[in-house]
Parts: structure tokens; sequence; C-alpha cells
């Protein structure tokens, strides 16, 4: 069943499932899209705020967002419009289970073609304990009519 920006539950929030990065997972993202010290290394982190060996934010939210898309096949996604509001609260830390969750928290119909509408879903991101690590929202084009055939 296709879901359309009609069918959203607004403010109902849904599990996305969980993650677990390894240590070797932290260090080949940071080698290859964010090599700041404390990604690379136990002695970098050490000489760093964070003082151990955590997760780009880019890693932790690509890795939320993909378990949100997964949590949302059944809607008509057209096309990604945003990303924005990302928070980062607890570094990702190797080896630790993360929670992702999401809600939709507002839709619309399109102000220029009525067979498309604009819907915005927050993902939360909490640690087994239940803090809250991250947050972020997107902005997605959906489709307001299920195509026929």
């Amino acid at each position: 069943m296709t879901l359309t920006l009609h069918d959203l539950r607004l403010g109902e929030t849904f599990s996305c499932g969980s993650f677990t990065l390894s240590r070797e997972e932290i260090i080949d993202f940071a080698l290859r899209f964010d090599p700041q010290p404390w990604h690379l290394s136990d002695a970098g982190a050490a000489a760093s705020y964070f003082e151990t060996l955590c997760a780009s934010g880019l890693h932790s939210q690509g890795m939320a967002i993909g378990l949100m898309v997964r949590a949302i096949a059944d809607v008509q996604v057209v096309a990604g419009g945003s990303l924005h509001e990302a928070r980062f609260f607890v570094p990702v830390r190797p080896a630790q289970t993360y929670e992702v969750s999401a809600k939709w928290v507002s839709a619309r119909p399109s102000s220029t073609n009525p067979t498309r509408g604009v819907a915005s879903i927050e993902i939360d991101m909490h640690d087994t304990a239940g803090a809250r690590v991250m947050q972020c929202g997107v902005t997605y084009i959906l489709g307001r009519i299920v195509p026929s055939g």
C-alpha cells in the first residue's frame, strides 16, 4: 500500500530501528568524509573535547536518516527538499547501540502542483539509557494522489 500526503499521522512517533557502529566503521567514514582527529584515533580523541573516539555527526545523521527512509518506504516520496535543524547532544561511540524514531510534524498541499505536497519529519536518536543523542529534520515532497496503473 502506498501512502500519500493525506495518509500521514502527524505527531505519531514510530520506531525506525537501531544501529551500532564499530571502531573500524567510524574511522573508515572519517578517513573518507570527516577527517577530524577525534574521529580517526584514540590519541586524536584523547587530545580533544571528546576524550574518546566518536563518530562524525555526518555519519550519525546518515545512519539515522537511512533507518528512517527504510521505515517510510511505503510513503510516496517524490524528492527530498531539505535537511534542517541537526543537533548533536551526545557523541556516538563505537560498540554502543542507538535507537532511532521519527514523527511527521507538518504536511501541506503544494501551492503549485495539485498532485504534490510538502511534509516534514523529525528524527530522534537515543542511546539505550534513553539519553537524547541527536535530532534532525527532513522536508520531503510527497505525492497526494496514488498513481493509477
